[in-house]
């Protein structure tokens, strides 16, 4: 391959690698400005709890609202800390009297709205999960939400939660300079690649030069000697001017040579130098699309239920519909819901739900063929796409699955528990978008919940 190509070929790596960081850091920026929202509404919750912790939530809210940085929230963990160690401060003694009945009678019950505080704060861990520098402290977190939130251990799990979204902002914006600066340096090394070339074109204009120089002088130099040669009468003097003119000749080829050599000892550094530079490149540009497949690979991934999430359906429903407008081969869509699943969080607690979503996808993950694809589409939900399937055959399907599903045990707390879960089914339709289909797949669940639950309808 000549440098041309080489560089080429480069070029499109490099702008394919591009895209693919744009791409990333599109979802950085997507991840944190959830990360914002989340925090957003967690303040709204946390104001009213004392006078100081208001004026640091609001001053913190004014950041979130603007572009901030993670050293920026740093600043504000001491004075919110401190605001919310205050709240577990002795009351002064002329207020004693007027809040011991309070502290008495409701210091243990659930703070209002437990359960849509603790399903926020769940969806913001689960995110966080992504970050393995911060799985330990997460889960530690995440072990807090399976108990219902106190008054008193709302201030301690807000300023945890507050710092682990902080260290993740950091570390998104680590990963960015890390991009960056790597961008900067392949940049730096196409242009390398780049003179590289320039260098080799003079080298080669220099060659040529050199070659019509010594053409010239060889040309010379023998037009010299035959004219020499017909003036001269004297033998001794033709030899001797033959000789000189030879001699010249041989000096001519003598610099033209050393010339040549030496521009090509130059050329040959040259292109070793940038043979090192070029598989340098590409290392860095296999260690950085390696990084990037590992990352779009975990986006795609639900924490809990390790199958795929919304984000993977939203892109593979797209796929589909497409290829069944090209082929018009019948494609199903199913959409499932756990039954009874609030009764089960409720009754057995955050982690036996867990529990049961995580044995639900594994039972179901465990019957689709491999043209199939199943994903966690939001809290109790999943959906299903069956490709070259009729809603008849897929109906027969989804029967065995469901009664796959209500056949699993499930014991919390010595008790024999049984979890079914409901199904809606349609197919693809002439003018369907995705969210016309699943909308009518999500209507026949519905009818599957008002008919009695632990059924399949379709549509």
């Amino acid at each position: 391959m000549n440098a041309t190509a080489e560089s080429a070929d480069w070029r499109k790596k490099y702008f394919d690698t591009l895209k693919s960081l744009e791409g990333e850091e599109q979802r950085f920026y997507a991840m944190e400005a959830a990360l914002k929202r989340i925090t957003g509404k967690l303040c709204i919750a946390s104001l009213g709890q004392s006078p100081q912790l208001d004026i640091e939530i609001k001053k913190l809210q004014g950041a979130l609202r603007g572009e901030t940085t993670g050293e920026v929230l740093d600043a504000f963990m001491p004075t919110i800390t401190a605001a919310i160690n205050s709240l577990d401060d002795p009351v002064p003694t002329t207020a004693k009297a007027s809040v011991i009945k309070s502290q008495t009678d409701f210091s243990r019950e659930p703070i209002a709205g437990d359960e849509r505080v603790r399903a926020i704060l769940a969806a913001l861990l689960a995110e966080l999960k992504r970050d393995s520098e911060l799985h330990k402290q997460v889960e530690k977190l995440d072990a807090k939400l399976a108990a219902p939130i106190i008054d008193t251990q709302l201030p301690e799990v807000l300023s945890t939660l507050t710092e682990l979204v902080g260290q993740r902002i950091q570390h998104i914006e680590h990963a960015k300079r890390e991009i960056e600066a790597l961008l900067s340096q392949m940049v730096g090394k196409l242009d390398e690649i780049s003179q590289f070339i320039v260098d080799q074109n003079q080298h080669q204009w220099q060659s040529k030069a050199s070659s019509d120089s010594l053409n010239t002088h060889l040309t010379g130099e023998m037009k010299a000697m035959v004219e020499s040669v017909e003036s001269s009468q004297d033998l001794q003097q033709i030899r001797s001017q033959v000789r000189n003119r030879l001699d010249t000749i041989g000096k001519h080829l003598q610099e033209f040579q050393q010339r040549e050599t030496m521009r090509g000892d130059a050329i040959q550094q040259r292109t070793e130098q940038m043979r090192t530079r070029m598989a340098e490149l590409e290392a860095e540009a296999n260690r950085l699309h390696d990084q990037l497949k590992d990352e779009q690979r975990l986006a795609s991934i639900d924490v809990l239920t390790k199958i795929p999430n919304r984000m993977a359906y939203d892109r593979r429903i797209e796929e589909e519909l497409q290829r069944w407008h090209r082929f018009a081969q019948p494609t199903c869509i199913a959409a499932w819901d756990i039954d009874y699943f609030k009764k089960i969080n409720d009754t057995h607690g955050h982690r036996a739900g867990d529990r049961v979503l995580l044995t639900i996808a594994k039972c179901l993950a465990a019957r689709i063929r491999t043209t199939d694809f199943l994903a966690r589409y939001g809290g109790e939900e999943f959906v299903m796409i069956l490709s070259g399937t009729k809603v008849v055959d897929a109906m027969k399907l989804i029967e065995e699955m469901r009664s796959a599903v209500a056949d699993l045990q499930f014991h919390f707390r010595g008790a024999l528990v049984s979890v079914t879960i409901s199904c809606g089914i349609t197919a693809f339709q002439e003018g369907d978008t995705a969210e016309a289909a699943f909308d009518r797949a999500d209507k026949a669940l519905y009818k599957a919940k008002d008919n009695g639950r632990n059924q399949a309808v379709g549509s």
